[in-house]
C-alpha cells in the first residue's frame, strides 16, 4: 500500500510539474483545461503552487551566467523551447525539482499590491490572499501557515486531532472550526471571526475569539472588539469595510488594493473613519476616495498624499 501510494504521489507531482512547464510558456492558451484539471481534486492546486515556489526558489538559486563572446555562425533552424511538448520539458526538469526535497519544507506564496489570489490546500481549506500579501505554508504540513505582511481571509477544515494554525505577528492562532480573517500591517495585528472560534495564543492567558468577534493587537496588547459578520473579508468582493479605523489604516490598505503608494499625512493620520469603500469603483485613483474620507489626495513625487482639505 505504501509503495502504491508512492507511485500516486510521483504521479500527481510529474502531472503538476507538467502544468507548471505548461502555463509559463507565453505561448499556452488552454486555461480551461488547466482549471479543469485543479478543480478535479484539492491535492492538484496545493501539488501546483508548491512546485512552483520550488523552481521559483532553484531559479533564484542559480548564479547569473556570465556573458559568452558572440561566436558568428552559419546560421541553422532552432526549435521552439516547447516543440516537443511540455512533458518531455517536464521529466528533463523532474531531476532538479526532486533535488529541493532534501532542503527546508516551508515555502512562500506572495501577491503583488492590487491583485488577489487563492490558495486551495491539501487538507481541503483555503486562504484567499489579499494585495501585498506574504504567507509561509508548508508543503508536508497544509494545516499550518505564517502570516509574514499583509491579508488573508482562512476558511479552514475543522479537525479536532489536527488543528489549524496561522502564526502572525509573534503570536499563534489556532481554528476552532472556523471561518477568520487576519491582518499584520502598520506593525499592528488584526483578527476577525465570521464562524466558529478562534483560540489566540491558546493557553492559560489565551483569548477565544467567537463569531462576530475581533481582535487588534497594538504595541503588544490586545483588545477584544465586536466586528460585522458580514463585513469580514468583504475586500474578496473589493469592498473595505471600517468601524472606528484610522485613516493611516485605510492608506495602507488602498495602497495593497489599488497597488498604488498612498500615505496618510500626520495631521490626518490618526482621525478616525467609519463606513466602505468599494475600490472597483476607483479604478485605480485613490483620488476618487477623497470625498468619503472628508481628505484632499494628491500625487508628490512618485506617491499620493492624503491630507487635510486646503
Amino acid at each position: 500500500m505504501a509503495e502504491h501510494d508512492d507511485i500516486d504521489a510521483r504521479a500527481l507531482d510529474l502531472a503538476a510539474l507538467d502544468w507548471v512547464v505548461r502555463t509559463g510558456s507565453d505561448a499556452f492558451d488552454d486555461w480551461p483545461a488547466f482549471q479543469a484539471w485543479l478543480e478535479a481534486d484539492p491535492r492538484h492546486a496545493a501539488a501546483y503552487h508548491t512546485i512552483s515556489a520550488d523552481l521559483e526558489d532553484m531559479a533564484a538559486a542559480v548564479p547569473p551566467m556570465q556573458p559568452a563572446p558572440v561566436v558568428v555562425t552559419a546560421a541553422r533552424r532552432r526549435w521552439p523551447v516547447w516543440a516537443g511538448g511540455a512533458i518531455a520539458a517536464s521529466l528533463a526538469l523532474v531531476v532538479g525539482y526532486e533535488a529541493t526535497q532534501t532542503r527546508a519544507h516551508p515555502y512562500a506564496v506572495e501577491t503583488a499590491a492590487g491583485a488577489m489570489r487563492t490558495v486551495r490546500l491539501a487538507d481541503g481549506s483555503s486562504i484567499a490572499m489579499g494585495g501585498a500579501t506574504r504567507l509561509m505554508l508548508d508543503r508536508d504540513d497544509p494545516r499550518i501557515a505564517t502570516l509574514e505582511r499583509g491579508e488573508a481571509m482562512f476558511v479552514v477544515r475543522h479537525d479536532d486531532s489536527d488543528p489549524f494554525e496561522v502564526s502572525v505577528g509573534g503570536a499563534r492562532l489556532v481554528d476552532v472550526g472556523t471561518a477568520f480573517d487576519v491582518k499584520f500591517a502598520l506593525g499592528e495585528t488584526r483578527v476577525a471571526v465570521s464562524e466558529g472560534a478562534v483560540d489566540y495564543n491558546p493557553g492559560r492567558e489565551g483569548i477565544r475569539l467567537v463569531k462576530g468577534q475581533g481582535l487588534v493587537v497594538r504595541n503588544g496588547t490586545a483588545t477584544v472588539t465586536a466586528v460585522d459578520v458580514a463585513s469580514v473579508g468583504s475586500w474578496r468582493d473589493s469592498v473595505l469595510a471600517y468601524e472606528g479605523a484610522t485613516l493611516a489604516e485605510v492608506a495602507d490598505d488602498l495602497s495593497r488594493a489599488l497597488g498604488v503608494d498612498l500615505r496618510a499625512d500626520p495631521t490626518v493620520a490618526k482621525r478616525p473613519f467609519s463606513g466602505s469603500i468599494a475600490t472597483a469603483k476607483l479604478a485605480g485613483d485613490p483620488r476618487l476616495a477623497a470625498p468619503l474620507l472628508g481628505v484632499a489626495i494628491r500625487k508628490t513625487g512618485g506617491h499620493w498624499v492624503m491630507s487635510t482639505r486646503s
